[in-house]
């Protein structure tokens, strides 16, 4: 083999080992996990959320996924990430009561919480408190209410906020109304880049 064909083969074989690990340092999201694609939904909620839209950035990508007049829907401002998702709300009270199951990035937990007790009337409106199984620092706070959801949920230094995002007329009219959620990580910082919140 001449000197030519050996360079040439080295230079192949440096350029594939190269790529290779830039491939693998890029699956991981410097936790040692995959990293998180738009497609897929940070947080899931038990076995009664269905997803709609993942990885939602604005309006165009809700009416491009066919939800209708997204320009009414109140999306928090400042948020750079978002899942539009709907739950059903019989079935999320059954797991609230029996555990509710969790994925978190895609690895499966279970959330214990118990009813905090406000008031003596009975009026449809609960909320949870608790944690997550086997995750210290962990935190868990939902308020559930006739077709609606609004909580938190905190995994190490992120925090998930779940909220419904219909106005009141339009979500009185549907049995499942529409929520967002998004991470702590895809709230931008008035002046700039994101910023952790603790």
């Amino acid at each position: 083999m001449n000197q030519n064909h050996i360079g040439v083969i080295a230079l192949l074989v440096c350029t594939i080992i190269v790529v290779a690990i830039a491939l693998g340092s890029g699956a991981l999201d410097g936790t040692g996990s995959p990293g998180a694609d738009d497609s897929t939904p940070p947080l899931v909620i038990g076995d009664a959320m269905t997803v709609l839209v993942a990885g939602a950035a604005s309006a165009a990508d809700l009416a491009a996924a066919g939800i209708p007049a997204p320009e009414v829907l109140q999306i928090p401002k400042g948020i750079k990430r978002y899942d539009v998702v709907t739950f059903d709300h019989a079935a999320l009270s059954r797991e609230i009561r029996d555990g509710l199951p969790l994925s978190i990035h895609g690895t499966a937990y279970r959330a214990e919480q118990h009813g905090m007790s406000f008031e003596q009337v009975d009026d449809g409106i609960n909320t949870y408190e608790g944690m997550i199984v086997g995750v210290d620092g962990s935190d868990i706070l939902l308020t559930t209410g006739k077709n609606v959801l609004v909580g938190s949920i905190t995994f190490g230094n992120e925090t998930f906020w779940i909220v419904p995002i219909e106005p009141r007329a339009r979500a009185e009219q549907s049995e499942s109304p529409l929520h967002v959620i998004y991470s702590s990580k895809d709230v931008l910082c008035p002046a700039g880049p994101p910023v952790p919140i603790d």
